[in-house]
């Protein structure tokens, strides 16, 4: 035999041999290989901001009726100072002489005017608005036929709010029945009053 028959004889079996061994065998699939991966949640959302409360009931304005109130009372402050008394005098010594006369003219009463009409005055507005009281004291003239005049301002309190100028435009229109002297109407000057202006 030629040798190279027996070389190309030799491989086949060889081959022949692998094959079949080959074949024996099933192919035995591996599953693959498991990866474990550890994953770290993320952490919860923030709970949401709880809801805005609601708006507070808004409180129902309701209408009051319109009051309008009138000063509680006029105090009429006295003018004239009352008489004082006399401090007794010390004994003096007596003279001997005639007797001395005084002679006096009959003296009729003096008469305080008294009022006859006029408005009450009017509580200021501004004043009513804010719930304000105060009061007004007010210096003028009766004079001799009834009417008021040169009226002022003595006092108000407190200031701003129109005391003073509401019971003024009232006092402009009160009449008087005037005082008399001697049965005479005359002038009353410096008669004052005070108008308190108090709300009910």
């Amino acid at each position: 035999m030629r040798p190279g028959i027996i070389i190309s004889f030799g491989a086949h079996v060889v081959l022949a041999i692998y094959l079949a061994y080959a074949l024996s065998f099933h192919a035995v699939e591996q599953p693959p290989e498991e990866q474990v991966i550890d994953l770290v949640a993320p952490p919860p959302p923030p709970p949401p901001p709880p809801p805005p409360p609601p708006p507070p009931e808004q409180p129902k304005v309701q209408e009051r009726p319109l009051f309008i109130p009138t000063p509680s009372k006029i105090v009429q402050v006295p003018t004239t100072v009352p008489d004082l008394p006399i401090p007794p005098q010390p004994n003096l010594e007596r003279r001997p002489g005639p007797p001395t006369t005084i002679t006096t003219d009959k003296v009729l009463p003096m008469s305080q005017p008294q009022k006859k009409s006029g408005p009450q005055p009017t509580y200021p507005e501004r004043a009513q608005e804010r719930n304000i009281e105060g009061y007004a004291t007010m210096r003028f003239t009766i004079k001799a036929d009834g009417t008021v005049a040169d009226v002022e301002v003595i006092e108000e309190s407190p200031e701003g709010y129109q005391f003073a100028s509401a019971a003024k435009r009232a006092f402009e229109r009160w009449t008087f029945d005037p005082g008399t002297k001697d049965g005479k109407p005359v002038d009353s000057p410096g008669r004052q009053y005070k108008v308190v202006f108090k709300l009910k």
